[in-house]
């Protein structure tokens, strides 16, 4: 008897370009509305209570927007965007923290054995956990948690369905960059589009390419946590106070060099083979009921 092969279903679904568009243009909303928001609440400068507004109001919006599109417009389970569950979701969470983490730990390491840079912590032990923690919470919350599932999981995986992998991570960050450049320039000028278009698409795309070697968003959410919490606390904590004597050295021996290693040191965390190529269209019965 022959062996029967998975059957790919056809679904009749919005268009793939209107499915991005709403979810990038939903995406910027909910950011910009919130801000907004936790800014006439608490004013312009960051303190806690803004920062947890954002937090709770981002991720009180941004998870029911994908649950919705993919329910309502998709029809695909949440599931099916790389949200696997148990022992596996805390794993690729490690690993993909330690994507960025050891390169950066290197690179950091070494600057500061050329003296490149110095570091001097002014606030306790005891206030320097404190804060780790708390930007963990915060962080995920409002930035590495739903971004990561919006962008390299509904996006990311809207773009599989029809197109290459690799495709995928390059439109995917391409759309990252637009969402998160469009809210710089809206409160900080046209100055700063250059530096954060380009930082932007360059996390994307090693958080997308995270994503595809892994085969999981929780991978990239923390790629994600690990970025965004070292260089909150080291560059703009606003609750432990740390001197870093060169900024741009920081930033070049820790996010650079772990931007540019990721990918390989994903390859060795998650073995076996990776499709870089083949479109994943949805198999027979992967539709929300």
């Amino acid at each position: 008897m022959a062996r029967s092969t998975p059957q790919r279903e056809s679904v009749a679904r919005a268009p793939l370009a209107l499915r991005l568009a709403v979810s990038t243009a939903g995406t910027l909303v909910v950011w910009l509305g919130v801000t907004q928001l936790s800014t006439a609440l608490w004013g312009a400068e960051m303190s806690l209570q803004k920062h947890i507004t954002n937090a709770v109001g981002t991720v009180a919006l941004a998870v029911p927007l994908v649950l919705v599109l993919c329910r309502y417009v998709d029809r695909r389970p949440v599931s099916s965007l790389g949200l696997h569950g148990g022992r596996r979701a805390w794993r690729d969470v490690l690993y993909g923290a330690l994507t960025w983490l050891v390169p950066a730990a290197i690179g950091l390491a070494v600057g500061l054995s050329f003296g490149w840079l110095e570091i001097r912590l002014e606030s306790s032990v005891a206030e320097l956990v404190g804060a780790v923690l708390l930007l963990v919470l915060l962080v995920f919350t409002y930035e590495a948690f739903p971004e990561e599932l919006i962008f390299r999981g509904y996006v990311y995986r809207n773009l599989t369905t029809v197109t290459a992998p690799w495709i995928a991570v390059v439109v995917q960050a391409l759309l990252f960059s637009t969402f998160g450049t469009t809210l710089w320039v809206i409160s900080n000028g046209w100055g700063v589009f250059v530096e954060r278009s380009t930082l932007f698409f360059g996390m994307a795309v090693v958080a997308g390419c995270v994503r595809l070697i892994s085969g999981s968003v929780w991978a990239s959410i923390g790629f994600h946590l690990a970025f965004q919490v070292v260089m909150q606390l080291f560059l703009f904590s606003h609750y432990v106070d740390i001197e870093v004597s060169n900024e741009g050295a920081f930033t070049l021996t820790t996010a650079v060099v772990a931007f540019c290693a990721a990918t390989t040191i994903a390859g060795m965390l998650w073995r076996g083979a990776v499709n870089w190529t083949a479109p994943d269209p949805d198999l027979a019965g992967h539709t929300a009921t």
